[in-house]
């Protein structure tokens, strides 16, 4: 991950802690990744149970 994504996965994160919602975020918490790259992806496409880590 380069810098610049962990500095807008940050900013991200602290937006949403400040009520921003999270369909604005500009990254993907998930893949750590920019959301644009990922949006595809079928846990995005289709959530469900399956596409969620088990818990520990």
């Amino acid at each position: 991950m380069n810098k610049k994504l962990a500095a807008a996965i940050q900013r991200d994160n602290e937006l949403e802690d400040a009520g921003m919602h999270a369909d604005d975020r500009k990254t993907c918490w998930t893949h750590e990744s920019w959301a644009e790259d990922c949006e595809s992806d079928p846990a995005h496409i289709n959530p469900s149970a399956l596409h969620y880590p088990r818990p520990a």
